[in-house]
């Protein structure tokens, strides 16, 4: 118990000491990247979702299917064909 709340503290301590040096604009980023890193530590995390997360992934051309709105670019919908195929997104 006694290690876990040190534990705690510490990550905590680190976390606002860091965001006291970044700009408003990076603590988002580093907020996401800190939390990847605890769920990879503690197995929570898959390396082809984090990779995708910062990448959009890779077009292999056209999408298949017409994009359902005409405000969305074919890009933005590429991705989220893509996302879809990804394990833990399926079926949303």
């Amino acid at each position: 118990m006694r290690a876990e709340n040190l534990n705690a503290e510490f990550l905590s301590s680190l976390y606002r000491n860091i965001c006291r040096s970044l700009f408003e604009k990076d603590k988002n980023i580093f907020s996401f990247l800190l939390a990847m890193k605890l769920n990879q530590m503690n197995n929570d995390a898959d390396f082809d979702e984090f990779k995708f997360l910062l990448t959009g992934g890779v077009s292999l051309g056209d999408p298949k299917e017409e994009k359902p709105a005409e405000w969305m670019s074919m890009n933005s919908w590429a991705e989220l064909l893509r996302a879809c195929d990804m394990p833990n997104f399926k079926g949303y």
